[in-house]
């Protein structure tokens, strides 16, 4: 499916009449220019530079650039040094020897030779030893040393200032040779193509497929969607990619297809280990924005308008809009529900890439998750929908994502596109950064709205109505939840404890307490509420109003305190006190504008 998909967008690309290599043909990335001169000498080879002076690679279509495994395998009018120049700049001229042999059999087909075709047959019969007496005389030593060290080179004929391989007599001949490389004859072999469903012969099945380059930890060559090396990995006797046969063409087609996307930063997004790549089966850039929104951070100085045609902006204030009851449809009115989405989320493996996710479905299907993700996310104080990477920032030690385990944002990911639940081990973590971090950063609406959509998506996936109702956007006074009341008089006690002391502490009891209250009550809230009480005879302004808090708080709980809670109970813990500071510190107009 991954492969289809890729395809029907590589047929789209062809239907809107976008330029694309034609199937004798690939894109390559280009470091070195090379110049004849009518004699086929080289004149000079200039490595290709920014202004700055920075190497750079150009884009160019070139003659059909097969994948290298192993072996001496030429490339026709762009090629690396190795190639070109072999022993002339110290590399093998086993290689040099492949590239004339195949450079001279294309020429053949040129039907009338012109200054231009005489001088590259001429330079590529060239001996090694003029070659080298040239190259030292036209190329500085620095320039000689980047061309061993890789890239690709094309040539340009020097007196008119035309590239090779953009000459219309040599892209004829090449076609021509294309062409009768894949001539079958009688061929009686043929094979079903997994992603067009073509019965195509065995001599144009891809035995090789592209490799895929700008994914994150891979080879920076690229790496392979499609391989088998190991004989364990093949059946009735097929060899390598012949296994899962695919036309060369359908296999040149999506790897044209990934690479552009994973080039174009519109089109991907890395989550850690992971590289997710997304598109639309529209051309309509607006859709394309919808998902990048919801997994790129906007920047810090971000100063963006909340315009009713920005994509951007209405993902950004979806938690707005859902507090004010606006549901997906009507917000992106503008956008077609039936639009397909893909998702493919990436990682790699070696000289492999491994497929990490996959998701497709309708932008309508997306669009109703995502809003369902900041609907769940709704608690009171956060006035902003918060991007994946903003929540797992609350989980890491310092805000760094590098201090979290690679897996967790595609986790989370993958959780949002499906509509399931967080996974546990996102809370998990959460929960150890709340612990250990000090009173001034251990909730904050990010951090409590992560709790609370954590438990409203587990409560739904259990049809478990009594916990979805306790789970409310501000404060629940009648919640059936001892460890929210007990969170909630937590609050209370360090409300009454700043109020004794006008705010002047150096620790409170949050910071001395919090860890031994949220996991066992019974040993910790007795000696709190005696110091409570101190607090309040001390405390002529506030102790009564805050003594009649307390037991109203009070009144919910159990007669006796629980020994101890679990982790999800401690998850409760901590939004109930969230809810009731937010409550403390919230004015009237306030509650009543996001009511």
């Amino acid at each position: 499916m991954i492969l289809q998909a890729l395809y029907r967008y590589y047929e789209k690309l062809e239907e809107r009449g976008e330029s694309l290599p034609g199937e004798a043909y690939s894109e390559a990335e280009v470091s070195f220019e090379v110049q004849l001169d009518r004699q086929g000498r080289v004149l000079a080879v200039l490595p290709y530079t920014n202004d700055k002076g920075k190497a750079v690679k150009k884009k160019y279509v070139v003659p059909k650039q097969h994948k290298r495994s192993s072996g001496i395998s030429p490339y026709f009018l762009c090629d690396k040094a190795d190639y070109l120049f072999g022993e002339a700049v110290g590399l093998r001229e086993a290689c040099r020897s492949g590239m004339r042999e195949l450079w001279l059999k294309v020429l053949d087909f040129v039907e009338l030779d012109t200054e231009e075709t005489k001088a590259l047959r001429a330079f590529a019969a060239m001996d090694s030893g003029q070659l080298k007496s040239d190259l030292e005389r036209a190329v500085p030593p620095d320039v000689i040393k980047a061309l061993k060290a890789g890239g690709l080179c094309v040539l340009k004929y020097a007196p008119t200032g035309q590239l090779y391989h953009q000459m219309a007599v040599l892209k004829s001949a090449w076609e021509q040779k294309y062409a009768s490389d894949g001539e079958t004859g009688q061929e009686s072999v043929h094979m079903t193509c997994l992603i067009t469903g073509e019965q195509i012969p065995e001599s144009r099945i891809a035995r090789l497929h592209p490799n895929i380059k700008n994914v994150a930890g891979a080879q920076s060559s690229g790496a392979a969607l499609v391989s088998f090396n190991k004989d364990a990995f093949c059946s009735y006797g097929l060899e390598q990619s012949y296994n899962a046969p695919t036309s060369q063409k359908a296999a040149d087609a999506y790897g044209l297809v990934l690479n552009r996307f994973l080039a174009d930063p519109a089109h991907k997004v890395r989550l850690n280990d992971t590289t997710v790549v997304f598109w639309t089966e529209s051309n309509e850039p607006r859709e394309q924005e919808f998902l990048a929104s919801l997994l790129q951070e906007a920047p810090a100085d971000n100063r963006e308008p909340d315009r009713e045609d920005n994509v951007t902006a209405r993902i950004r204030s979806a938690i707005v809009r859902i507090r004010e009851g606006r549901t997906f449809r009507e917000t992106f009115a503008d956008l077609n529900p039936d639009t397909r989405f893909y998702v493919l989320g990436l990682s790699p493996n070696a000289a492999r890439l491994a497929v990490r996710f996959w998701y497709t479905g309708s932008l309508g299907e997306i669009g109703e998750r995502v809003w369902q993700h900041y609907a769940d996310l709704l608690v009171q104080g956060l006035d902003h929908s918060p991007s994946i990477r903003a929540l797992l920032r609350e989980l890491a030690l310092q805000g760094d994502l590098a201090n979290l385990p690679p897996q967790l944002e595609g986790q989370m990911l993958r959780s949002i596109l499906f509509g399931q639940p967080y996974p546990r081990s996102v809370f998990a973590q959460l929960m150890n950064r709340i612990r250990a971090d000090d009173a001034g950063r251990k909730l904050n609406p990010r951090r409590a709205a992560l709790i609370k959509g954590y438990f409203i998506r587990q409560a739904r996936r259990h049809q478990n109505q009594e916990m979805e109702a306790n789970l409310t956007m501000s404060l629940h006074e009648d919640s059936t939840s001892t460890a929210y009341h007990l969170g909630r008089l937590f609050a209370c006690l360090e409300k009454t404890q700043k109020d004794a002391h006008e705010n002047q502490l150096n620790a409170t009891i949050t910071d001395r307490y919090w860890g031994a209250a949220s996991a066992t009550p019974a040993l910790v809230f007795p000696r709190l509420l005696h110091l409570a009480r101190h607090h309040i005879s001390k405390d002529e302004n506030w102790g009564r109003r805050n003594d009649e808090l307390i037991q109203r708080v009070m009144s919910k709980l159990p007669t006796s305190f629980p020994a101890r809670l679990t982790l999800e109970e401690q998850g409760m813990f901590a939004l109930g006190y969230y809810h009731q500071r937010q409550e403390f510190y919230t004015s009237k107009s306030d509650k009543q504008n996001q009511n």
